[in-house]
């Protein structure tokens, strides 16, 4: 019997370190409220007292034993998944910081194989000079320090001056970012360029995202409940952190008390002014090839709106989370087949349960819309709308420690964990659904020169009244106004 209560008093003892272990990584997800918090803490704490009291009878204390032990197993599970979890969040939030890759290209049957070798031979390497030429420089720097000694280059003032010499022998190779190939491939005389290329150096540059403070300075607590976050989808699998175009280009208006989200779509193709100082006339989704700050700025620029926060997602990140979440149900406006890839996948007009890479092409899609980039920006948005109703269920709560785990490398924000964590407390604390509503900016076709490539493409001219509109809305929505898509539909510009 003694020995019976002495392993009683043990079993307790770490029964207690336990539950505080399990209510310390609650506390430090900062995603669940305080009062269950409290009340897992006290029920976790009776316990112990309970088994002991059990111990002074032989059978109840064999029973306290044995139950003992199996919520010890199962606190060391939760504490295990929610520790998992919480590295995750803490690598996914607070992120400010892009990496930027620079190759050296030369001919894909070019026998040299080595940045010494074509140092050696004389070659010679075209660069881009122009605002986004920082990393180029300081990877031909690195060269010219190392053995290989330096470089010899030539500066063209586009992407497309640098590909039409090299193709033309003028030059033998090209010191270019990965950013300015997709640029370039993006026009249909270009397509397919990077397979005539070969890399013999690859340098990956991290740099702090910087962004200026917004305009609103005397943010109050009520006024963090009312936010603006731009969603960039960019055009990569693999790292998230990779500067790219951004084909997705989605601005978020969240107000907490209202219970509301407006999301406000821009095409990739607007012809906007580039937020630099000369502001130069060039493609949206070209932006994001200069970080995701420049995305932003000029973004608020068009708008005249603060954006507080950003989420950027790539094209994996967007099939994990959703095949996590068990699929979507998206509302489509059409019905239609993907015509991308040959992937053979059909959408009904309706509603579609759709997997992560049915979903990702129902997103992608715009060949089978007379109003193509258009209605592959509404589609874009049915998408987001579908993922935001799932995590607002208890998908969320079912699925945190894999959907957290799936998110890396897939999925970049730079709101904390603390402030998103207080938006899934309050979701938890006030429950209730969320009335989500869209809207679209349009313009008309043309073809234009766009700084980034230093020639004339295919531009979509805004028209002003509908990003009049799309202004107006988030103002109305941050002033607590209750917005139904009806209404949106009934006012909206008509194109």
């Amino acid at each position: 019997m003694k020995i019976q209560r002495l392993v009683g008093c043990v079993l307790a003892g770490l029964q207690f370190v336990m539950s505080a272990l399990l209510v310390f990584f609650l506390i430090r997800t900062h995603m669940v409220p305080t009062k269950y918090i409290i009340m897992v803490g006290v029920i976790l704490g009776l316990l112990p007292i309970c088994f002991l009291a059990m111990q002074l009878k032989k059978i109840p204390g064999i029973v306290a034993s044995v139950l003992s032990v199996i919520l010890m197993c199962i606190m060391g599970f939760g504490i295990v998944k929610i520790n998992q979890a919480n590295k995750m969040m803490d690598e996914v939030t607070g992120n400010k910081t892009e990496v930027e890759v620079v190759n050296v290209y030369v001919a894909a049957d070019d026998p040299v194989d080595s940045i010494n070798k074509a140092v050696e031979k004389g070659y010679i390497f075209g660069t881009i000079d122009n605002v986004n030429n920082e990393s180029v420089s300081e990877t031909l720097r690195e060269i010219g320090s190392s053995s290989s000694g330096p470089v010899d280059t030539v500066k063209y003032t586009s992407i497309v001056q640098v590909a039409e010499a090299f193709l033309s022998g003028e030059i033998q190779g090209m010191v270019v970012s990965t950013g300015d190939i997709s640029i370039l491939e993006g026009q249909e005389e270009y397509e397919g360029f990077a397979k005539k290329l070969k890399i013999i150096l690859e340098k990956k540059i991290e740099r702090e995202v910087v962004k200026e403070d917004t305009k609103r300075t005397d943010r109050t607590e009520a006024d963090k409940e009312r936010f603006c976050a731009y969603i960039s989808g960019i055009d990569t699998y693999g790292d998230v952190t990779l500067k790219s175009r951004s084909d997705v280009n989605i601005i978020a208006v969240v107000n907490v008390e209202t219970h509301t989200i407006l999301l406000i779509s821009t095409p990739r193709d607007f012809y906007v002014n580039l937020a630099f100082e000369s502001e130069p006339l060039d493609k949206l989704t070209h932006a994001g090839n200069y970080g995701i700050e420049m995305s932003m700025a000029t973004l608020e620029n068009l708008y005249d709106i603060d954006l507080d926060y950003y989420v950027r997602v790539n094209f994996t990140g967007f099939v994990n989370i959703i095949d996590t979440l068990g699929g979507v149900d998206v509302e489509s406006e059409y019905a239609f087949t993907s015509k991308l890839d040959e992937s053979g996948y059909s959408y009904v007009e309706g509603t579609n349960h759709l997997s992560g890479e049915a979903a990702l092409y129902f997103a992608r899609e715009r060949y089978s819309f007379t109003e193509g980039d258009r209605q592959r920006g509404k589609n874009q948005m049915a998408v987001i709308k579908a993922v935001i109703n799932k995590l607002m269920s208890s998908e969320l709560l079912n699925n945190f420690s894999t959907l957290m785990s799936q998110m890396k490398d897939c999925f970049q924000t730079n709101m904390t964990k603390t402030e998103l964590g207080k938006l899934v407390q309050e979701q938890i604390d006030d429950g209730g659904s969320w009335n989500t509503v869209q809207y679209s900016v349009t313009g008309g076709d043309a073809t234009d020169y766009c700084y980034s490539l230093g020639g004339n493409a295919y531009v979509m001219v805004p028209y002003q009244d509908t990003i009049d509109y799309a202004t107006d809305l988030v103002k109305r929505v941050l002033r607590d106004e209750t917005i139904s898509q009806e209404t949106i539909d009934n006012e909206a510009p008509k194109h």
